[in-house]
């Protein structure tokens, strides 16, 4: 299982707290579907990739739009590392959807 810190992500608005939960829950979302097994990783998928409603408090697009993240770009590079390489990181991830 990969982990990472908030070294990680990007430093500017992390000193807010807010967002930083927000990005720590996402960050726990992306771990559990790319390295979970299980009912974790079913119940991460679900939260991630399928997100109904997407207008729910703190679902996965509200998350992305709160932390200015591009929330389709992210959701396809989610579906596609999930999907092809089970040890992915975050940053893999979100390179990946900056592109």
């Amino acid at each position: 299982m990969k982990f990472w810190s908030n070294a990680d992500t990007p430093s500017e608005n992390t000193q807010v707290p807010e967002r930083r939960l927000l990005a720590a829950v996402l960050q726990r979302a992306i771990t559990d579907y790319l390295t979970g097994d299980g009912d974790l990783r079913d119940s991460a998928e679900a939260w991630l990739i399928h997100d109904l409603p997407e207008d729910a408090p703190l679902s996965f697009k509200f998350i992305c739009e709160a932390l200015d993240l591009d929330y389709p770009s992210l959701k396809e590079a989610i579906r596609s590392q999930g999907s092809t390489d089970t040890n992915s990181d975050v940053s893999s991830i979100c390179q990946q959807a900056a592109n």
